[in-house]
């Protein structure tokens, strides 16, 4: 979300810093660390004409109040008089004997700077209200700085420089040698905006390239932002009212620059846009955080029973095992008395009950084979072998006698049938089955009587 609104932001930063830097006005920066020698000379040139400084009448050794006359007499005698002069050109009074040129004006900052605004209100309001006392020998006793700008309205050839037959007490390093001259540069500090913008731009890259660090890096950039916010917009009341003190009275310096305060204000707002976005989307973030956190504990919780699930199955498959194994070493240890009784017991039932269908199939057969005969001998009547009658269950011998064709025979014959005894069920449920034999005897009761007859 956050990623364009960075990178716009970032572009429009670095754009404000080189219209800053390429727009302003050459100036430099000198810093008077206590009262200047009698004999100094300061002299500006832009290569064409040249201006000399006023060093005023100090009364005391305090750097702000040497750095006041010389501000002073620039501002109200070269400056005011050199752009008063080109607006009325401009304006197109060409008959009063104006002159266009370029001009230098000058500037300070901290305690100098607010003792001259104070003093340009007491000057703007004489007779309306009680002046408020500077004492200058209290004020940067031991440190000033003169900020001089140069305002090119004629395309002077330069270079613009400032010239001193005495350095002292005038910082400069390195220290220049007397009658020296040091040259008007612009401020890299008017880049500022757009070394921001270059830092936000790559923060974002970096947070959108390592994803597992985007939280780290869009902290960093948001806190680059809120930083150079404050920063910013700390200074912009300062250069606004810069600004318009040199446009009001005394000086009315009317072609002032208005670009370092414009810039401040642009990078300021725009890094404050950056913040709220920043801060916007983190909470937007945080909101999907905690929503994303309140549906885990569902998948989690599934995720548990399953996982118990799945232990449980895994408890009763070792429960298994373990029995398994445990029987296992049971059989391979020698058997008690008791078990061994029981055992044999449950043994003889098997057994039991294997002979009791041993004997089932056997008489089932026995009776098929019977019936067989039977039907064999009643298709073949000329057959001298009579037809045999049913043995009786069990192991007696049977005899009986066999009458052929009217005549006594003493034949016997004896046939020995051994059926074994089926054992007693223990089933006291379960009824012994009825014989096939008997089954036979019941069905056929005329064959039975026959053969009585013939006995």
């Amino acid at each position: 979300m956050i990623k364009i609104p960075a990178f716009i932001i970032g572009g429009l930063l670095i754009l404000t810093g080189i219209a800053g830097y390429l727009l302003q006005d050459p100036g430099l920066s000198l810093e008077i660390n206590g009262p200047l020698a009698e004999d100094t000379v300061l002299t500006l040139s832009d290569g064409n004409d040249s201006y000399e400084l006023d060093l005023g009448f100090p009364s005391s050794d305090a750097a702000g109040e040497h750095a006041y006359w010389i501000i002073y007499n620039l501002n109200l005698n070269h400056a005011k008089d050199a752009s008063q002069g080109n607006y009325a050109i401009d304006e197109g009074a060409t008959d009063r004997g104006y002159v266009k040129k370029s001009f230098w004006y000058a500037s300070s900052k901290e305690d100098t700077m607010d003792k001259l605004i104070q003093e340009s209100e007491n000057y703007q309001g004489v007779g309306n209200q009680e002046a408020v006392d500077i004492d200058w020998a209290t004020v940067d006793q031991n440190s000033s700085t003169i900020r001089f700008v140069f305002k090119n309205q004629v395309q002077s050839p330069g270079p613009i420089t400032l010239q001193s037959t005495n350095w002292k007490n005038i910082d400069i390093s390195p220290a220049p040698k007397p009658n020296a001259k040091i040259e008007f540069k612009k401020s890299w500090t008017a880049f500022i905006p757009g070394i921001l913008g270059i830092i936000i731009i790559l923060l974002t890259i970096g947070a959108a390239k390592m994803p597992h660090a985007h939280k780290h890096f869009m902290h960093v950039a948001v806190s680059v932002g809120l930083v150079g916010f404050l920063a910013v917009a700390g200074k912009v009341g300062s250069a606004v009212s810069e600004m318009n003190w040199l446009k009001e009275d005394p000086y009315m310096i009317i072609h002032v620059s208005s670009l370092k305060p414009t810039t401040m204000l642009l990078s300021a707002g725009l890094l404050l846009i950056f913040v709220i976005l920043c801060v916007v989307s983190f909470i937007e973030a945080r909101k999907n955080r905690v929503a994303e956190e309140k549906k885990k504990p569902i998948t989690t919780s599934s995720k548990k029973e399953s996982s118990e699930k799945e232990d449980s199955k895994n408890d009763s498959e070792k429960k298994e095992k373990t029995s398994t194994e445990e029987d296992k070493e049971d059989s391979k240890k020698p058997l008690s008395k008791e078990s061994e009784s029981s055992l044999s017991t449950g043994k003889k039932e098997e057994a039991d009950k294997k002979a009791n269908k041993e004997d089932q199939k056997s008489k089932v057969t026995s009776s098929s084979d019977n019936q067989s005969k039977k039907d064999e001998a009643v298709k073949d009547p000329a057959s001298k072998n009579p037809i045999s009658k049913p043995t009786i269950s069990g192991s007696e011998q049977v005899k009986k006698p066999i009458k052929t064709n009217g005549e006594a025979s003493d034949k016997i014959v004896s046939d020995k049938k051994e059926i074994p005894a089926t054992p007693p069920s223990k089933d006291p449920k379960k009824e012994p089955t009825p014989s096939p034999k008997q089954d036979e005897k019941k069905d056929n009761p005329k064959s039975s009587e026959e053969d009585k007859k013939a006995d």
